[in-house]
């Protein structure tokens, strides 16, 4: 299937899947946030905020190994 998609592997068009990707999933794990008060809200924060910074953790390190070709060359 990469034969047929090979201008999806850019790292300037990763980083836009990516973006459009973060910006989902950011949006759907803040729910639980604005659903509760108080204490709760609190562990939610720290929990989503961890997870969100994971996720673009891993997002930066594909699209820099895409960058360097160490990775879909």
């Amino acid at each position: 299937m990469l034969d047929y998609l090979p201008f999806l592997i850019s790292p300037n068009s990763l980083g836009v899947i990516f973006l459009v990707i973060f910006l989902a999933s950011s949006m759907i794990l803040t729910i639980p946030v604005f659903a509760t008060r108080g204490g709760t809200q609190v562990i939610w924060t720290g929990v989503v905020g961890f997870a969100l910074t994971v996720e673009l953790a891993v997002m930066v390190l594909l699209v820099v190994l895409t960058s360097r070709g160490d990775i879909w060359q």
